[in-house]
Protein backbone atom coordinates (compact mmCIF):
# COMPACT_ATOMS: atom_id res chain seq x y z
CA UNK A 1 0.00 0.00 0.00
CA UNK A 2 1.43 3.37 -1.02
CA UNK A 3 1.36 5.86 1.85
CA UNK A 4 1.25 9.58 1.01
CA UNK A 5 3.77 11.93 2.59
CA UNK A 6 3.41 15.54 3.57
CA UNK A 7 6.16 18.09 3.83
CA UNK A 8 7.26 19.79 6.02
CA UNK A 9 7.89 17.01 8.47
CA UNK A 10 7.10 17.22 12.16
CA UNK A 11 10.58 16.77 13.57
CA UNK A 12 13.93 18.32 12.99
CA UNK A 13 14.64 21.97 12.35
CA UNK A 14 11.23 22.86 10.91
CA UNK A 15 8.61 24.75 12.87
CA UNK A 16 5.36 23.30 11.58
CA UNK A 17 2.22 25.39 11.75
CA UNK A 18 -1.14 24.20 13.05
CA UNK A 19 -2.17 23.69 9.41
CA UNK A 20 0.88 21.47 8.82
CA UNK A 21 0.09 19.31 11.84
CA UNK A 22 -3.58 19.20 10.83
CA UNK A 23 -2.58 17.98 7.35
CA UNK A 24 -0.40 15.23 8.84
CA UNK A 25 -3.30 14.08 11.00
CA UNK A 26 -5.63 14.08 7.97
CA UNK A 27 -3.12 11.90 6.12
CA UNK A 28 -2.89 9.50 9.08
CA UNK A 29 -6.67 9.37 9.07
CA UNK A 30 -6.74 8.60 5.33
CA UNK A 31 -4.01 5.95 5.71
CA UNK A 32 -5.84 4.35 8.61
CA UNK A 33 -9.11 4.16 6.66
CA UNK A 34 -7.28 2.58 3.71
CA UNK A 35 -5.60 0.05 6.00
CA UNK A 36 -8.93 -0.92 7.58
CA UNK A 37 -10.41 -1.47 4.11
CA UNK A 38 -7.34 -3.47 3.01
CA UNK A 39 -7.59 -5.69 6.09
CA UNK A 40 -11.30 -6.27 5.44
CA UNK A 41 -10.50 -7.27 1.86
CA UNK A 42 -7.72 -9.53 3.13
CA UNK A 43 -10.18 -11.16 5.51
CA UNK A 44 -12.45 -12.01 2.56
CA UNK A 45 -9.43 -13.52 0.81
CA UNK A 46 -8.68 -15.56 3.94
CA UNK A 47 -12.27 -16.84 3.78
CA UNK A 48 -11.54 -18.12 0.28
CA UNK A 49 -8.15 -19.62 1.21
CA UNK A 50 -8.81 -21.00 4.68
CA UNK A 51 -8.40 -24.63 3.57
CA UNK A 52 -4.81 -23.86 2.52
CA UNK A 53 -3.94 -22.01 5.74
CA UNK A 54 -2.36 -23.86 8.62
CA UNK A 55 -4.23 -21.82 11.22
CA UNK A 56 -7.03 -19.71 9.81
CA UNK A 57 -8.24 -19.07 13.38
CA UNK A 58 -4.96 -17.34 14.29
CA UNK A 59 -5.13 -15.27 11.13
CA UNK A 60 -8.74 -14.29 11.81
CA UNK A 61 -7.80 -13.26 15.36
CA UNK A 62 -4.89 -11.18 14.04
CA UNK A 63 -7.05 -9.50 11.38
CA UNK A 64 -9.94 -8.87 13.77
CA UNK A 65 -7.63 -7.41 16.41
CA UNK A 66 -5.98 -4.95 14.03
CA UNK A 67 -9.18 -4.11 12.18
CA UNK A 68 -10.72 -3.22 15.54
CA UNK A 69 -7.64 -1.30 16.71
CA UNK A 70 -7.37 0.71 13.52
CA UNK A 71 -11.12 1.39 13.51
CA UNK A 72 -10.82 2.86 17.02
CA UNK A 73 -7.79 4.92 15.92
CA UNK A 74 -9.81 6.13 12.94
CA UNK A 75 -12.53 7.39 15.30
CA UNK A 76 -9.88 9.20 17.38
CA UNK A 77 -8.35 10.78 14.29
CA UNK A 78 -11.79 11.78 12.93
CA UNK A 79 -12.48 13.60 16.20
CA UNK A 80 -9.12 15.37 16.17
CA UNK A 81 -9.43 16.38 12.51
CA UNK A 82 -12.87 17.82 13.21
CA UNK A 83 -11.92 19.66 16.42
CA UNK A 84 -8.40 20.86 15.59
CA UNK A 85 -9.37 23.90 13.47
CA UNK A 86 -10.86 25.47 16.62
CA UNK A 87 -7.50 25.08 18.34
CA UNK A 88 -5.36 22.31 19.82
CA UNK A 89 -6.36 20.86 23.18
CA UNK A 90 -4.68 18.64 25.73
CA UNK A 91 -7.08 15.84 24.71
CA UNK A 92 -5.62 15.97 21.18
CA UNK A 93 -2.07 15.81 22.52
CA UNK A 94 -2.96 12.91 24.82
CA UNK A 95 -4.79 10.99 22.07
CA UNK A 96 -1.89 11.28 19.62
CA UNK A 97 0.62 10.24 22.28
CA UNK A 98 -1.57 7.25 23.21
CA UNK A 99 -1.86 6.13 19.58
CA UNK A 100 1.93 6.31 19.16
CA UNK A 101 2.50 4.47 22.43
CA UNK A 102 0.03 1.73 21.56
CA UNK A 103 1.61 1.34 18.12
CA UNK A 104 4.99 0.65 19.70
CA UNK A 105 3.44 -2.03 21.91
CA UNK A 106 1.30 -3.55 19.15
CA UNK A 107 4.33 -3.89 16.89
CA UNK A 108 5.31 -6.84 19.07
CA UNK A 109 2.13 -8.66 17.97
CA UNK A 110 3.27 -8.25 14.35
CA UNK A 111 6.66 -9.74 15.16
CA UNK A 112 5.11 -12.69 16.96
CA UNK A 113 2.71 -13.31 14.09
CA UNK A 114 5.56 -13.10 11.58
CA UNK A 115 7.75 -15.50 13.52
CA UNK A 116 5.00 -18.02 14.21
CA UNK A 117 3.01 -18.02 10.96
CA UNK A 118 4.97 -16.36 8.13
CA UNK A 119 8.73 -16.96 8.47
CA UNK A 120 8.55 -20.71 8.14
CA UNK A 121 7.79 -23.34 5.53
CA UNK A 122 4.11 -23.32 4.65
CA UNK A 123 2.10 -26.33 3.46
CA UNK A 124 0.74 -24.19 0.62
CA UNK A 125 3.32 -21.60 -0.41
CA UNK A 126 0.88 -19.76 -2.67
CA UNK A 127 -0.75 -18.21 0.46
CA UNK A 128 2.54 -16.58 1.51
CA UNK A 129 1.88 -13.35 -0.47
CA UNK A 130 -1.44 -12.97 1.37
CA UNK A 131 0.24 -13.46 4.76
CA UNK A 132 3.06 -11.06 3.83
CA UNK A 133 0.58 -8.41 2.66
CA UNK A 134 -1.45 -8.66 5.87
CA UNK A 135 1.68 -8.42 7.98
CA UNK A 136 3.10 -5.58 5.91
CA UNK A 137 -0.10 -3.52 6.03
CA UNK A 138 -0.44 -3.78 9.80
CA UNK A 139 3.26 -3.23 10.51
CA UNK A 140 3.52 -0.26 8.14
CA UNK A 141 0.47 1.40 9.67
CA UNK A 142 1.90 0.99 13.16
CA UNK A 143 5.28 2.37 12.11
CA UNK A 144 3.50 5.31 10.49
CA UNK A 145 1.95 6.13 13.87
CA UNK A 146 5.32 6.50 15.61
CA UNK A 147 5.68 10.10 14.40
CA UNK A 148 2.52 11.04 16.28
CA UNK A 149 4.66 11.79 19.33
CA UNK A 150 6.19 14.62 17.30
CA UNK A 151 2.72 15.81 16.23
CA UNK A 152 1.62 15.75 19.87
CA UNK A 153 4.68 17.74 20.91
CA UNK A 154 4.07 20.32 18.17
CA UNK A 155 0.42 20.68 19.19
CA UNK A 156 1.48 21.12 22.80
CA UNK A 157 3.91 23.87 21.77
CA UNK A 158 1.29 25.58 19.61
CA UNK A 159 -1.28 25.43 22.43
CA UNK A 160 1.16 26.36 25.18
CA UNK A 161 0.59 23.04 26.96
CA UNK A 162 3.38 22.06 29.33
CA UNK A 163 4.63 18.52 28.90
CA UNK A 164 6.27 16.98 31.92
CA UNK A 165 9.79 15.57 31.66
CA UNK A 166 9.84 12.53 29.43
CA UNK A 167 6.67 13.53 27.57
CA UNK A 168 8.41 15.40 24.81
CA UNK A 169 8.48 13.60 21.46
CA UNK A 170 11.35 11.38 20.47
CA UNK A 171 12.56 10.84 16.96
CA UNK A 172 11.85 7.73 14.94
CA UNK A 173 15.49 6.61 15.14
CA UNK A 174 15.50 6.85 18.96
CA UNK A 175 12.17 5.00 19.15
CA UNK A 176 13.50 2.14 17.01
CA UNK A 177 16.67 2.00 19.13
CA UNK A 178 14.62 1.78 22.31
CA UNK A 179 12.39 -0.95 20.85
CA UNK A 180 15.36 -2.98 19.66
CA UNK A 181 17.06 -2.70 23.05
CA UNK A 182 13.85 -3.77 24.78
CA UNK A 183 13.42 -6.74 22.41
CA UNK A 184 16.98 -7.82 23.16
CA UNK A 185 16.41 -7.45 26.89
CA UNK A 186 18.80 -4.51 27.25
CA UNK A 187 18.14 -1.54 29.53
CA UNK A 188 17.23 1.83 27.98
Amino acid sequence: MQRPRYSPGLSGATNPTLEDVHEHIRLWRTDTAATVEALRADRREVDDSQNQLESPKALYEYLDFFTGEFTRRLADLDRIVEELPSGPRRSHVDALRQIASNAAVERRRCLQFRDKWVNRPLPYEHVRPLLNRILSNTRDQLVDYYDMTNAATQLAVLAGIELSAGQEGIGRRELFSRLLRRDRGERS
